[in-house]
């Protein structure tokens, strides 16, 4: 991630925007000298008095004019460039077909609760969910009918989620989405993802003229104290893994 961050800001140093702020910026301190050289000056000046004569106006003045319109240029730079710089790592967190957190933010963002909870008294689960033979379906109905359904999967569990919720994309040409939920009990976790995967069953999928039905297996677990990125990924993959070996799937199975 720092990498593509690193990249992005390379690419912004070197695009039209970066550089006509270089170029006002390099033009802009010779021209405040002249400015202030030309109208701080009284009309009298000469480099002769320069030599002859003291002035109320001195030097120390037109510096402090120029190092006050200079950092306010730094200033309107950082500004453009934080907003640039936050652009870029909204888009590198982004899954671009469904809008939800991609698997870059979901890693990032689960190690950070990681952190968070583990030392405290608060409870965190997981949520997987997959769709039931989407590689079947997928060769089916084609990758760009596939696509928007996934892309309305995405839509259902992004309106269905507490506050406490975050969804993710879990990788980035895979029908896998994963659920944090902070502050929620295995117990908890097991009837959230229960709701979602009725809401899914029950949704009606329109692409075009015509209609699509899905089902989805969820798999959930719960933080432990020794738990860390791989293996609470592995358990709560070990859960879906469970619910896929049953009969129709479609169902929801947890492994403390």
């Amino acid at each position: 991630m720092n990498k593509y961050i690193r990249d992005s800001i390379d690419r912004f140093k070197k695009d039209a925007l970066s550089k006509a702020i270089y170029d006002i910026f390099k033009w802009l301190l010779p021209f405040t000298v002249v400015f202030a050289a030309t109208h701080l000056m009284p009309k009298n000046f000469s480099f002769v008095k320069i030599i002859s004569t003291k002035f109320e106006i001195t030097f120390y003045w037109i510096v402090l004019y120029s190092l006050f319109l200079t950092m306010l240029s730094i200033l309107a730079v950082r500004v453009i460039f934080k907003k640039k710089f936050n652009a870029l790592q909204t888009d590198n967190f982004t899954d671009e077909l469904t809008g939800l957190k991609n698997h870059k933010a979901l890693k990032e963002n689960l190690n950070l609760k990681l952190n968070e909870f583990i030392h405290s008294a608060k409870t965190l689960s997981l949520i997987i969910i997959d769709v039931d033979d989407f590689k079947a379906f997928n060769t089916n109905v084609g990758f760009n009918t596939a696509d928007e359904i996934l892309k309305k999967v995405g839509e259902l569990l992004s309106n269905d989620k507490r506050a406490t919720d975050e969804t993710f994309r879990q990788f980035l040409r895979g029908d896998e989405f994963l659920v944090i939920a902070t502050e929620t009990s295995l117990h908890g976790a097991f009837i959230a993802a229960e709701r979602k995967r009725e809401l899914i069953q029950n949704a009606i999928f329109t692409v075009g003229d015509n209609q699509y039905k899905l089902t989805v297996s969820c798999g959930v677990t719960e933080l432990k104290k020794d738990d860390d990125y791989k293996t609470i990924t592995d358990r709560v993959n070990a859960a879906l893994n469970e619910a896929k070996k049953q009969a129709g799937k479609n169902c929801t199975k947890s492994i403390i």
